[in-house]
């Protein structure tokens, strides 16, 4: 789970996406094609099962290539990020982005106040656990059962919502690693008791309102 320390300008930059694209595609079929999947399948994953030129909520902004992957098809994306450097590189990257906010704070935190102010179609990107290197570790490894309790207190004021969480295979706390996140039998019971549909693709859990 160890992340690099690029800047946000180099991380989106087409030569540095191609390059990345093949050589994680080549670690990936190397590795039997188990989890984790290269960014670019994820973004796949999440375009083609999230709302068509709905909002997106990102839960961990970190260099900002799915937030740039997102905008290109999002009505607007608020990208969540609390660590300074972090939010301080992805701020200036985006500042001339016209469908993209970046936000300063932790997630379960932000959340409140954000979600009253949004209606129609939403889409959430929940990436906000710590892995280490640069990014954020907060009160706690992973804020996915506070963030996941916020949503349900807003969904009724959404259209259509599909909730994607990342790094699935890490919500197993019998394992030391991991041992501060909840178990995926605590998020899939999440989903049944707010009568979600849900699947999971590319260690990504995929929860949607019933259409």
């Amino acid at each position: 789970m160890m992340k690099t320390t690029l800047t946000p300008t180099v991380a989106n930059s087409s030569v540095y996406q191609h390059l990345r694209m093949l050589v994680e595609g080549a670690r990936w079929r190397k590795n039997g094609y188990r989890a984790p999947s290269p960014h670019h399948v994820k973004q796949k994953v999440l375009l083609r099962n999230g709302n068509p030129n709905a909002v997106w909520i990102e839960t961990g902004t970190y260099l900002g290539q799915m937030t740039k992957s997102l905008s290109k098809s999002a009505y607007h994306v608020y990208s969540i990020e609390p660590e300074p450097l972090l939010h301080t590189r992805a701020d200036a990257y985006f500042r001339y982005y016209q469908n993209v906010t970046i936000i300063k704070g932790l997630s379960e935190r932000i959340l409140v106040d954000l979600l009253p102010k949004l209606s129609g179609d939403i889409n959430f990107w929940l990436d906000g656990h710590y892995s280490a290197g640069c990014t954020h570790k907060g009160p706690q490894d992973t804020p996915i059962l506070d963030e996941l309790s916020i949503i349900m207190n807003n969904i009724e004021r959404f259209k259509n919502t599909c909730i994607m969480i990342d790094d699935v295979r890490c919500f197993n706390p019998e394992v030391p690693e991991y041992s501060s996140y909840p178990s995926l039998n605590e998020i899939v019971e999440w989903a049944n008791d707010s009568r979600l549909q849900w699947h999971i693709e590319h260690d990504i859990f995929i929860a949607k309102t019933r259409v």
